[in-house]
């Protein structure tokens, strides 16, 4: 998809204009369903996802210290990763996705209305 773009507009149009086709939480949480369907993997239980969500958490923590340079491993022999913190990020997004839809919550919707609360 290719877009001219003027100036003055910001990072966020300019991504999109070269991305992929935009993918909204209600696709997000359900591509995240399909996926597991698809990969036969047992559905997990909320405190497991839970404990996935910790775990995914901690990683990125992670990645954000070796970026900061801050916390106990600050010398740490790798270089911060862009790439593995935004890959530790979309792990920790799946199990949030994940999660949601173990309670049946519209993470879009849910959205929609924080933002719409904070406008007032």
């Amino acid at each position: 998809m290719s877009k001219v773009i003027e100036k003055g507009e910001s990072r966020a149009i300019r991504y999109r204009a070269r991305a992929r086709p935009y993918m909204d939480l209600k696709t997000l949480q359900q591509e995240v369903k399909e996926r597991g369907k698809t990969m036969k993997i047992r559905p997990q239980t909320s405190p497991e996802i839970m404990l996935g969500i910790l775990e995914e958490a901690g990683e990125v923590a992670k990645e954000v210290a070796l970026f900061e340079k801050v916390g106990n491993k600050i010398n740490w022999k790798r270089l911060p990763d862009k790439d593995l913190l935004a890959e530790e990020i979309s792990h920790l997004l799946v199990n949030v996705v994940s999660l949601s839809s173990c309670y049946d919550i519209d993470l879009d919707q849910t959205m929609k209305k924080l933002f719409e609360n904070n406008e007032k």
